[in-house]
């Protein structure tokens, strides 16, 4: 299998998280570990994309960088958006104002045979809360 272009894998991410679209999920493995949840599989994926429908809209990713380590790609970016719900975990019992958010995130990944296997992030959860008025 070819390898993951760093830039490929990031793009393609950040057109999930914008607008939910999926064409990045052949780049990844059926049996992908999500250690952020612990979660196996690529249904975390829409998991995912349910909560941030629920918490966001006007959603808008600005790629920061993308680079490959050995086995592991990391991705930094920032996510923009309005809040207009509670869909995350982290959201629950907050006050809705439409608030702009603005909200840092790495997240790296691990390749093996060509599909993306593992995938960490750090977000920047703090910087989004302070955003909504937290």
């Amino acid at each position: 299998m070819a390898e993951i272009d760093p830039w490929e894998l990031a793009r393609g991410y950040a057109a999930w998280a914008e607008s939910g679209d999926r064409s990045v999920m052949e780049l990844f493995s059926p049996e992908f570990l999500d250690n952020v949840s612990g979660r196996r599989g690529l249904g975390i994926f829409d998991l995912v994309a349910k909560w941030a429908e629920e918490s966001f809209a006007d959603k808008r990713i600005e790629l920061h960088a993308a680079m490959r380590d050995g086995d592991r790609i990391m991705v930094w970016f920032t996510s923009y958006a309005v809040h207009i719900g509670n869909g995350f975990p982290r959201l629950v019992g907050k006050p809705v104002n439409r608030a702009e958010v603005r909200w840092p995130q790495v997240h790296i990944f691990r390749v093996d045979n060509g599909l993306v296997v593992e995938h960490w992030a750090v977000r920047d959860d703090a910087a989004m809360l302070d955003c909504i008025g937290e």
